[in-house]
């Protein structure tokens, strides 16, 4: 060892961290803050139509390939049913519905989980970041 052992661990979670920041655009970062008090959604940061925002107005919001779908993503990897974020009270969940590919939050697969500001749920290809501003950051 050299004059300065390193936690291996500790090191990977600042990359990942570091990384997590990094890859969304300043603009994006801008336009989230700019949402008024109260508002809750999604927003692309990976995949086609990055920067396009979902804001969450319904109790469930269906995401898959079907064209009747909330948010439709017309991409293969996505299946036609493919998840559900759902509003219960001032919490969000998202619901995968048995997807063949599977809904991952912050790069763990998930079959239902709560999320909170920032997290981010990849569906396909697509990868979303969720935005609460009716919370304290």
């Amino acid at each position: 060892m050299g004059p300065r052992s390193k936690n291996n661990k500790t090191e990977s979670i600042k990359d990942r961290t570091a990384e997590h920041i990094e890859d969304i655009s300043t603009d994006i970062l801008e336009d989230i803050r700019k949402i008024p008090q109260g508002k809750s959604g999604l927003v692309i940061i990976k995949g086609p139509n990055i920067g396009d925002k979902f804001l969450i107005n319904k109790q469930e919001l269906a995401i898959g390939r079907n064209p009747a779908s909330d948010i439709f993503l017309d991409d293969i990897t996505v299946s036609r049913k493919h998840a559900v974020i759902i509003k219960s009270g001032k919490d969000f969940r998202i619901k995968d519905s048995e997807s063949l590919n599977g809904s991952y939050l912050n790069g763990k697969i998930v079959e239902n989980a709560i999320l909170k500001d920032m997290d981010r749920i990849q569906i396909g290809k697509y990868i979303f970041l969720f935005f609460n501003s009716g919370v304290n950051n």
